[in-house]
């Protein structure tokens, strides 16, 4: 194994926010006790439902938030303990695609200005040069260079997501987020835009943390992946092993949802009642609610995440009797 360009650990992004009429102070556990590493070069996916703390994360990471708790280490540095110039260099580095491809980019701005934007924020390049650039770009997402005279209304949904990865990937960062990059895409478009990343990813050797709802999606681009649920990372490890053999009774669901073109009938799984809040999580295991296999202990014993074997990680007490 390669030395990580992003570690992660114990990480907690906790917010307060007012409730009631009396204006109560409660503390919504968004991300809590978050730990995983990426390996240069690789796609690591991290998946779960609406809430479970994946967007937080991803903000954390870009450093929209300071976490409550943990650190964050990129290429060995602690990105929270950085002075706001070496922070500001560091931001190109580590970029990121957004999930809608309109109202992430300003429609009131051209194309090329658009994809220019960061180089002359972080670049001193002259006008020449960064337009030579944007004309690069813009090619290498398979976009005509004359595009860069166009508004973002005059584009497809797909050619405005091409727009948003050329800006991403102008500085030439060394890791890229990419928060559910096709979900707002025609099902037809989807796989273009997946295998432009892929392309990308190998031509220019970026590291991918794609953050998605879709398990189609992660199984085609990553190599290992976490599972989320309710802010805490519940399964990690080699993405095939976890679609081949999940451990927690979480990512054992998700995946019977998934249907099969090999049978012709297939039973949906539900999952039963709903997931708690984020301001007043279980006191134990926070599946432990919705759990078909849950034991009296699973309901108070808050639950670690152990490595049950080799490079596969859970956080359930079911598992890990069964290891």
């Amino acid at each position: 194994m390669t030395t990580p360009i992003l570690e992660v650990e114990q990480l907690s992004k906790f917010f307060t926010v007012r409730t009631g009429w009396l204006g109560d102070k409660q503390t919504v556990h968004a991300v809590d006790d978050v730990s995983f590493s990426l390996q240069p070069g690789e796609c690591f996916g991290l998946v779960g439902e609406s809430g479970c703390g994946k967007s937080t994360l991803s903000r954390t990471l870009l450093q929209l938030y300071r976490p409550t708790a943990g650190t964050v280490r990129f290429e060995g540095q602690d990105l929270f303990s950085m002075g706001k110039r070496e922070a500001r260099e560091n931001s190109k580095h580590i970029q990121m695609v957004f999930q809608d491809p309109f109202w992430s980019i300003n429609p009131k701005m051209k194309i090329g200005a658009i994809v220019e934007e960061p180089l002359v924020t972080h670049t001193k390049l002259s006008k020449a040069e960064r337009e030579a650039k944007v004309r690069e770009l813009l090619e290498q997402v398979g976009l005509p260079a004359d595009f860069a005279k166009r508004f973002p209304h005059q584009l497809s949904g797909g050619q405005r997501q091409r727009i948003g990865i050329a800006r991403a990937i102008a500085l030439d960062p060394r890791m890229v987020i990419l928060d559910e990059p096709t979900s707002a895409l025609d099902m037809s478009v989807q796989a273009q835009i997946l295998n432009l990343l892929k392309d990308l990813q190998e031509q220019k050797n970026l590291t991918y943390l794609l953050v998605s709802h879709d398990l189609s999606v992660i199984k085609h681009m990553c190599t290992r992946m976490a599972v989320m649920y309710l802010g805490q990372i519940v399964e990690m490890g080699d993405a095939a092993s976890i679609f081949n053999n999940p451990l927690h009774p979480y990512t054992q669901l998700l995946l019977q949802s998934l249907p099969s073109i090999d049978e012709t009938e297939f039973a949906l799984s539900f999952f039963e009642g709903e997931m708690p809040k984020a301001v007043n999580p279980p006191a134990g295991c926070r599946f432990a609610t919705r759990c078909p296999h849950g034991m009296d202990t699973c309901q108070t014993t808050p639950q670690q995440l152990l490595e049950v074997k080799p490079g596969h990680w859970v956080r359930c007490a079911v598992a890990a009797m069964h290891r």
